[in-house]
């Protein structure tokens, strides 16, 4: 009997796997942000390519995302799973994590999503101010509750990161990780207080085997373009030497292999086992374009040599 797609995607986050009709990617974008059709259309051409899981968050287009999300879910229950974050509110701005707090708006995206449960519910930022244990205590709580499946944490420290790894190490499924991680290493300084998963990072992911998604994993389209492009109106902050050098370096294999060189640099992504690189994919054809990285099988010295050039 076939595997639904939540048993897929339990599957694969536990061991970072493949299946062979499913992929890694999961799917972004500027819901709420655009028409309804184009949600619409997006979603179901990821589904139908193998994709498992939608990432959104509560504060995303003022609030808007997780509505738009749950209006296409509504239509097709169990075609995808989602994952959503809490932390901030509907501007951006980071919100205290004490226990009402974050169940108040866990209830509000189920019922925007117009799911029983989330399938990956992610802290969106730390709160310092609380013990490591207590932001725990109130994860476990929400899954003990039956409103989430999956817990995890973007942009904590390393530190806080493996805190929580220990925490919940006897306590249920292992926490999923999520952060900036691409090819394209970022200026931290122009992440607006986002983290990209370094050294300190990885090594904590690696260590305690968690599932890692990867967000901004094509560099907001730094491998497409031939120059920077300001966000927000704030500087690029993968317009770096390095970067540029293994943009020039993705273009350069991706002629030699008849690709494109945003395709390249999510290839050398999914060498990564356990990362699940989150794409921003406005159009179909860029969902095309981003599937197309399953097919390229690079060598562990293209690897090294598209990051470090040697």
């Amino acid at each position: 009997m076939p595997r639904s797609p939540m048993q897929l995607l339990d599957g694969l986050l536990d061991d970072g796997g493949m299946e062979t009709a499913v992929h890694r990617f999961v799917l972004g974008g500027p819901f709420g942000a655009e028409p309804a059709d184009t949600t619409a259309e997006r979603l179901a051409h990821f589904a139908d390519a193998g994709g498992l899981l939608v990432e959104t968050s509560h504060s995303y287009a003022g609030g808007k995302a997780e509505v738009a999300v749950g209006d296409w879910l509504r239509k097709n229950p169990g075609a995808l799973g989602v994952a959503t974050k809490v932390g901030h509110d509907t501007t951006g701005g980071d919100i205290p994590l004490d226990r009402e707090t974050v169940f108040e708006h866990v209830r509000s995206a189920l019922e925007n999503l117009g799911v029983d449960a989330i399938d990956v519910l992610l802290y969106h930022c730390d709160d310092p101010t609380r013990p490591v244990a207590e932001l725990a205590d109130t994860l476990m709580s929400l899954v003990a509750a039956g409103h989430v499946r999956r817990v995890g944490v973007s942009n904590w420290t390393a530190e806080r990161l493996s805190q929580l790894a220990v925490e919940l190490a006897e306590r249920g499924p292992t926490p999923v990780a999520s952060y900036q991680f691409s090819l394209a290493e970022p200026d931290p300084a122009l992440l607006d207080g986002s983290l990209h998963a370094d050294t300190a990072v990885l090594d904590v992911v690696r260590g305690h085997r968690l599932p890692l998604i990867g967000w901004s994993s094509q560099a907001r389209g730094h491998f497409a373009r031939t120059g920077p492009k300001a966000h927000h109106g704030k500087p690029d902050p993968y317009d770096t030497e390095d970067n540029r050098a293994r943009r020039l370096r993705c273009r350069e294999l991706a002629v030699e292999i008849g690709s494109l060189p945003e395709t390249v640099a999510l290839a050398w992504t999914l060498r990564h086992r356990g990362v699940w690189p989150s794409i921003g994919a406005r159009t179909t054809a860029q969902i095309d374009n981003s599937l197309q990285a399953r097919r390229l099988t690079l060598t562990e010295e293209q690897v090294r040599w598209l990051r470090d050039g040697r």
